[in-house]
């Protein structure tokens, strides 16, 4: 089975550094062996390639994380630039926790740079280092540098994810600016965005499009997400859309890039502890690959790249098991329950699979929505839930955690996954259009080709696709089940 998204066989898929060039995106990653059982620990810049985000090529190591005795123990994110003369430089984070790097007993951050002729190999700039300034900007958060030439200053600008000095601790977090006519000379200067909203914010990326200039950022303090503003300006207010982000806590650190038709985001599912849906999110993981677009508004919106979507290329039949309270139409049917659950449960489900579907004429309903992985009367699996009363999408499973040793010890006072929800206007809205990739333990949802939900799902690894409506109806159309090619 060939997967749709990538993972190294020897690793995890940190941080993700996109970089088009000569017809391919260069994705650069933190490659993630968790050395030690810990997690960011003796990371390297890998690469990968890709023309359409659904196929790759392995160059494994491209920069090489420093030794015990270098700043650079640990290499993390920064971001890749070319210059006039087709010389690459490539910025990048410096991290190593051993004493001599350290103040205080916190050890520093620092930007390092390296430099070559193919984007592939580098060669190292040991005389490089760039530090918080300590006037502007503290010394300790300092990482993640993003650089791009700045066309109306004609000059070179770096973001950095930094913490201004002297600021509230859980807020002080701002992304730095500092500006160059050489790529090596810099000046600080100050805050490109500072919202007084969080610890820091990770992963800065920049970019044009049309009209409008967006900042895109990672936060862990308010929630685990990808944020992205919008301003007319490139140094002008950056303003939230509703909402003002690409997917849920399921899509970390994501960062873009475009071959000046189509931009595609990049970011990384977390592995969970113990690969139990009751564990903990961990820090690294698969990556996930969405295309991003403009709606009138200059709001982004997100759908699944065209080449994912053309891989599930065999239709399969979605043959009926069981149902409750279901009325069947030629090729559609209708859930309907005044006072209760409505369902149809279909055929069992392959391990990858995508699968569509439409809802319409949803009707005085509770909720609605997809069963994956479930038995044949839904008590058990995962479900995606339109909840038209709350204007959101969400994600649950049953059950929810491991049952306790009293009936009631079930998770029941959680509603869903609650840090799997997506906000959703449903009266913007007369028709969802659904497509769902599962494929073993990533599940990836994009609905109305506007928003996105990934998740890891590891517990029910088999079961039954089904529909539902609780308290109402609603009708369902066009379900197919779409299998994929083989390696």
């Amino acid at each position: 089975m060939k997967k749709v998204f990538y993972k190294p066989q020897d690793g995890w898929v940190g941080d993700v550094i996109p970089f088009y060039d000569n017809g391919e995106y260069k994705l650069y990653y933190l490659h993630d062996q968790r050395v030690g059982g810990d997690y960011g620990n003796h990371t390297t810049w890998n690469l990968i390639t890709t023309k359409n985000g659904l196929d790759f090529e392995d160059y494994g190591v491209s920069l090489s994380n420093g030794d015990e005795t270098e700043p650079d123990r640990n290499a993390y994110t920064g971001s890749v630039i070319k210059d006039q003369n087709g010389t690459y430089h490539l910025f990048y984070t410096g991290h190593n926790p051993n004493s001599e790097f350290c103040v205080d007993g916190k050890p520093l951050q620092v930007v390092l740079k390296a430099t070559g002729t193919d984007g592939m190999h580098w060669t190292k700039d040991v005389n490089f280092k760039l530090y918080g300034d300590g006037v502007i900007y503290e010394k300790f958060d300092w990482r993640d540098p993003f650089v791009f030439f700045n066309e109306e200053r004609q000059e070179f600008w770096m973001l950095v994810t930094s913490r201004l000095m002297n600021s509230s601790e859980k807020k002080g977090g701002c992304i730095a600016l500092l500006t160059s006519d050489d790529l090596v000379h810099w000046r600080y200067q100050e805050p490109f965005y500072s919202p007084d909203k969080y610890i820091t914010m990770e992963c800065p990326d920049y970019f044009q499009m049309g009209d409008w200039h967006y900042l895109v950022y990672s936060t862990f303090s308010e929630k685990f997400v990808t944020h992205y503003k919008k301003s007319k300006s490139i140094e002008g207010v950056y303003t939230s859309p509703i909402p003002d982000t690409f997917d849920g806590r399921g899509f970390y650190a994501a960062k873009t890039a475009s071959d000046g038709q189509q931009r595609f985001a990049f970011g990384w599912v977390p592995s969970k502890k113990d690969a139990s849906d009751y564990g903990d999110w961990e820090w690294a993981g698969t990556l996930v690959v969405h295309e991003v677009y403009q709606n009138d508004d200059g709001d982004l919106l997100v759908r699944m790249p065209q080449a994912i979507y053309e891989h599930f290329n065999t239709e399969t039949d979605a043959v009926p098991e069981a149902e409750k309270n279901c009325h069947h139409t030629g090729s559609r049917f209708e859930l309907e329950s005044p006072d209760g659950l409505a369902y149809l449960v279909l055929d069992e489900l392959p391990p990858q699979v995508l699968i569509e579907a439409e809802f319409t004429d949803w009707k005085e309903v509770k909720d609605f929505g997809i069963a994956l992985r479930t038995d044949k009367v839904l008590d058990t699996g995962y479900f995606i839930k339109f909840d038209p009363f709350h204007n959101r999408i969400v994600f649950d499973m049953w059950p929810r955690t491991e049952p306790g040793f009293f009936q009631w010890q079930i998770a029941g006072d959680k509603p869903q996954m609650i840090e799997l929800e997506r906000p959703f206007l449903f009266s913007r809205h007369d028709r969802i259009r659904v497509k769902l990739i599962l494929e073993d333990d990533i599940l990836c949802l994009y609905v109305n080709d506007a928003i996105a939900m990934t998740t890891r799902v590891y517990n029910f690894k088999t079961g039954h696709l089904g529909f539902f409506a609780n308290e109402g109806s609603v009708k369902v159309h066009n379900v197919k089940l779409k299998t994929g090619a083989k390696d």
